[in-house]
């Protein structure tokens, strides 16, 4: 039987992929091993998907700490990858997975990598060059790489739970009972909110509560739903305040128009869903979403707002949820972008599958 570790963690973002990909893996009857860090989310999240999960003591490398703990970290992986004998490592970045990835290239074990973002992160910036493979989420990644290692290129798309290939429109807003003349908007921040986004909101609350045909579903955060509703003098009973939607899919999907963050699955899912939506990166430029944001506002296919702008992006949704024409270009263009099926696409790539 092959057998392949893969090594992710520290935010969903680059969970949720990993998991993705070896569900497709599984279909496959390969033997998988996780590899992430022993105090960060993966540790639940990976062994309640159902793999294996080895848990390595991993800090960002920002002090003299953190590069002795990274590297008795690879030491430890070392003896993982000696006795487990995988076929091939795939890596989805990270400062997590630098341990694991310098492992497999010491020990000649081929490595492949997966990017979420625009912008390479470190260690997918460390070991590209050294990789069998690295399949990229967007075509806007080839212009920061040189044109020697572009034969190690293949754009994919991002790896997404397999919901978000099956999930229809008009299914998902009976569920929630909306009606052909109701429009929806999506609001949500990431598990953690948007601070930005919901004071935005806020301030603009009664404008909402005078559209009537126009529905809310709002996802606060967790850390600042008991001060949003503590601010919300009322709301129409159609709308949905919560800290965050366990079936985030099926209401993005129902969606009319999503106002959100652009993190590197976000734009993913956006597109797959073919969701026209109003975009606040997360100012912090070094998390990269000024550059994921490109990826639709270049295809016209999303609007941008700085964080200081909110209050306006969220009157523009008001208005543009009612403007059919715009929503209906939006959609075409996110049409024109789709990839399919990422981790499909993945494992197909793989050189592993000779004599299997």
């Amino acid at each position: 039987m092959k057998k392949i570790i893969l090594t992710a963690g520290g935010t969903g973002g680059h969970i949720y992929p990993a998991l993705a990909v070896a569900d497709e893996l599984r279909k496959k009857n390969i033997d998988l091993i996780f590899i992430g860090t022993s105090h960060r989310m993966e540790k639940e999240i990976i062994p309640n998907a159902g793999y294996k999960f080895i848990g390595l003591d991993i800090l960002p490398l920002k002090n003299f700490k953190s590069i002795i703990k990274v590297l008795k970290a690879t030491k430890k992986a070392i003896s993982i990858l000696k006795k487990e004998k995988p076929n091939a490592v795939i890596g989805f970045g990270n400062y997590i997975s630098i341990p694991t990835l310098l492992s497999a290239i010491i020990l000649k074990i081929p490595i492949y990598l997966q990017e979420q973002n625009v912008t390479l992160g470190l260690a997918n910036k460390i070991f590209y060059r050294l990789s069998k493979k690295m399949f990229l989420a967007f075509d806007l990644t080839y212009d920061e790489l040189p044109l020697k290692y572009q034969s190690k290129l293949q754009v994919t798309g991002n790896p997404l739970r397999k919901e978000f290939y099956t999930l229809n429109y008009h299914n998902e807003r009976k569920k929630i009972k909306l009606e052909d003349h109701e429009k929806m908007i999506l609001v949500m921040g990431g598990s953690l909110g948007a601070r930005s986004i919901n004071e935005a909101l806020i301030k603009e609350w009664d404008s909402f509560l005078k559209e009537k045909n126009t529905r809310i579903y709002w996802a606060t955060g967790k850390n600042n739903y008991e001060e949003v509703m503590s601010k919300l003098s009322k709301y129409k009973l159609t709308d949905q305040i919560k800290p965050y939607f366990k079936n985030m899919a099926n209401i993005m999907c129902a969606a009319d128009l999503v106002l959100c963050r652009s993190g590197a699955l976000t734009i993913s899912e956006l597109i797959e869903l073919e969701k026209p939506s109003i975009l606040i990166p997360y100012q912090l430029r070094e998390v990269g979403q000024f550059e994921n944001t490109k990826i639709l506002t270049e295809n016209k296919a999303s609007l941008i707002y700085k964080d200081g702008e909110a209050q306006n992006a969220v009157r523009m949704a008001l208005e543009l949820v009612k403007n059919e024409y715009e929503l209906k270009e939006m959609k075409a263009a996110l049409k024109r972008m789709k990839k399919g099926n990422s981790a499909e696409k993945i494992v197909n790539a793989l050189e592993i599958w000779r004599n299997i």
